[in-house]
């Protein structure tokens, strides 16, 4: 005769300490189990909770990027999640995208802001018949996307102003809110603007202006295809940008390869934005930045730590971390990496992109997204990271350009949109 097994009851407090370690998509299944599952989950409590714990994560995901442009049909985001581990070992993979992570967006063509603890901000830059010959007018309008919870919020914030507004999307801690800032600089008429729009509040205020011209903020309000936040990071409640300390001198779009000789090193400072109290700090670069590379450097982020990489004296790429944010004694040398070992040219610029959890595997990508490597620091071997992406089985017409550049702020999260 056989037994009836005794179910087995797990104790709601047990459940509470055990989910929040699950995926999203896993957790928005089980929402159906049962009153309690579904209140929990639902709970922003929670949803606080379960971001803290995907932050802190023993196997951090490497979230890949992905626009897909169709002839005569509106591009689509997709997202993937995948784990950093994976991808060391196989740097040749090739996905279609999860229609779950799929952004479906039919009304406009919207691009990135940024992203923060699980919500991407997207941007639509609408032409309008407003303005003259040399002031040309655009509609900004945003909205919120969570990914992971397939969830996207109405438009906002729309405001309609001259051309070139470029935007940044981040957290205060201070008062738990999201923030946007957009920012624009003309070199034309030298004329400069800093929006903050506070979400929740629904107006945008212009605050006091940077006191250095940010790198390229003259983009005019490009898409992710031309450019992205450019050279924006976001770090402990504030935005940060390589800038000039001085004002511009340039006439026109600054070029770095055409105005190289025209600045110094002394020039180029860290200007940092507090979302917190919105006022800027300036921080110097390190002491072995002796001499301006020929390509324009970057800033990025490195095990959470600010960083600066650029070519060093043609040969190498180096790249420095501030271990402590703020402290302009605490920059390091973190690496040198020589571009024969790579088998790149000097002339490409690079952004760290991650550490692998065993420390011997570097993540690095060009500027404009060209080239991806794997760079081991214990034989100082190279690989191509050549992952693709497609929206669909069949999707020969479609162009599907993938954004490792983008990937680092992304994590999963439960947090509203509303």
């Amino acid at each position: 005769m056989t037994q009836t097994p005794t179910p087995v009851f797990f104790p709601n407090d047990l459940v509470t300490e055990i989910i929040p370690f699950l995926p999203v998509k896993s957790l928005l299944r089980f929402k159906c189990v049962s009153n309690f599952w579904n209140t929990l989950i639902s709970d922003p409590t929670f949803a606080n909770l379960h971001l803290k714990k995907s932050k802190t994560s023993s196997n951090p995901q490497f979230t890949l990027i992905t626009n897909h442009v169709k002839p005569s049909v509106d591009s689509d985001w997709s997202i993937i999640p995948y784990p950093i581990s994976h991808l060391v070992n196989n740097p040749s993979a090739t996905f279609v995208a999860d229609s779950h992570y799929l952004l479906n967006l039919k009304d406009k063509e919207w691009s990135m802001a940024g992203s923060c603890n699980g919500l991407i901000c997207l941007v639509d830059y609408s032409s309008t018949n407003k303005g003259f010959k040399y002031q040309k007018y655009q509609d900004y309008r945003l909205r919120l996307w969570n990914p992971a919870t397939r969830k996207i919020s109405q438009k906002f914030g729309y405001f309609c102003d001259v051309r070139g507004f470029v935007f940044n999307f981040g957290w205060d801690d201070s008062t738990s809110t999201f923030k946007v800032v957009a920012s624009c600089f003309s070199y034309i008429k030298h004329t400069r603007e800093v929006k903050v729009f506070t979400i929740g509040n629904n107006v945008w205020r212009n605050i006091e202006i940077f006191p250095t011209v940010p790198l390229g903020l003259d983009w005019r309000g490009q898409r992710i295809d031309k450019g992205y936040e450019y050279g924006c990071v976001l770090l402990n409640n504030t935005f940060n940008w390589l800038a000039f300390h001085k004002r511009a001198r340039f006439n026109a779009k600054f070029n770095w390869s055409q105005n190289v000789k025209r600045i110094t090193v002394e020039d180029l400072v860290i200007v940092s934005l507090d979302l917190r109290t919105e006022t800027y700090n300036q921080y110097r670069l390190p002491w072995g930045f002796d001499k301006l590379p020929p390509e324009e450097p970057n800033i990025g982020l490195l095990e959470e730590c600010l960083c600066l990489c650029y070519s060093y004296k043609e040969t190498d790429i180096a790249i420095w971390q501030m271990k402590k944010f703020g402290v302009e004694e605490s920059w390091i040398q973190f690496l040198k990496i020589n571009y024969h070992i790579l088998g790149l040219d000097y002339d490409i610029s690079f952004l760290p992109l991650f550490l692998s959890k065993d420390g011997d595997t570097l993540g690095l990508c060009s500027s404009q997204n060209e080239v991806a490597i794997l760079y081991n620091l214990r034989d100082n071997s190279m690989r191509r990271i050549e992952v693709k992406v497609h929206k669909t089985i069949i999707d020969s017409k479609t162009h599907n350009s993938l954004y490792l550049s983008l990937a680092q702020g992304y994590v999963e999260s439960l947090i509203s949109v509303c």
